[in-house]
């Protein structure tokens, strides 16, 4: 009986709203506890806690006349001209914002891997930066890939990472909580460039579902579980 350590491991799903992210992530949670292997399923995008009440203020002071379902164009276009006419207010927003997503990140995913836990993200870093920073702060792709590798360099960097390609119309379609198509459009782009700068295995999400559940079986039995059972590691 082997006493070597399993091989821990990071898998993290990529997407804009609607692409089937929490689907295919619970998907293959599901599949590896099956086959014996602990892993923990983690939300990895920012959730506002220690920012929930700046959030909340700024739409009552700063955007009180916008509504982001009504007119999403009006909201993002006057949110963009509040955070170039304050910029000081938005730099502590901006290092509040950090933080929370900071302590979340420590406890969800650094301290759990450091333990040798296994990790499959549903969102991850680079969700967090196209979604809540790039597009607000009209980010170029190079100031996009900055901002990600700052948090890798604290935080680990996927084993392997899915990116979840979708029309914006299809991925509009599947949710009744996304402001606009608008929306969806101003970050597509985004993570496609970020798709490629990392390697990210491309995902067509317009396909049959269960066509990319099963590749997705194969891909992570050849590169997750053999490499495992080669070790001798069954955990």
């Amino acid at each position: 009986m082997s006493t070597g350590k399993p091989d821990k491991f990071l898998i993290s799903f990529s997407g804009i709203d609607g692409s089937g992210k929490t689907t295919y992530a619970e998907y293959v949670n599901t599949m590896l506890r099956k086959k014996g292997i602990k892993c923990t399923y983690v939300y990895g995008r920012l959730e506002p806690f220690l920012l929930k009440p700046f959030i909340h203020l700024g739409r009552k002071i700063l955007l009180r006349d916008k509504d982001m379902f009504h007119d999403y164009k009006d909201y993002s276009d006057e949110k963009k001209k509040k955070i170039n006419e304050h910029p000081l207010l938005f730099k502590v927003y901006y290092y509040i914002m950090l933080l929370d997503y900071l302590i979340q990140l420590l406890f969800r995913v650094k301290l759990p891997f450091m333990m040798g836990r296994s990790i499959i993200c549903d969102r991850y870093i680079f969700d967090t930066v196209v979604t809540d920073l790039s597009s607000d702060l009209n980010y170029s792709d190079q100031r996009i890939k900055k901002e990600i590798d700052r948090f890798f360099r604290f935080f680990p960097e996927p084993t392997m990472s899915f990116f979840i390609d979708v029309p914006v119309d299809v991925a509009f379609s599947r949710k009744d909580d996304t402001p606009s198509i608008k929306y969806l459009e101003e970050r597509v782009l985004n993570y496609r460039n970020v798709a490629s700068s990392y390697n990210m295995t491309v995902l067509d999400g317009s396909c049959d579902m269960n066509e990319i559940k099963d590749f997705l079986l194969r891909e992570i039995s050849e590169k997750v579980v053999k490499l495992n059972e080669s070790n001798g590691n069954r955990y």
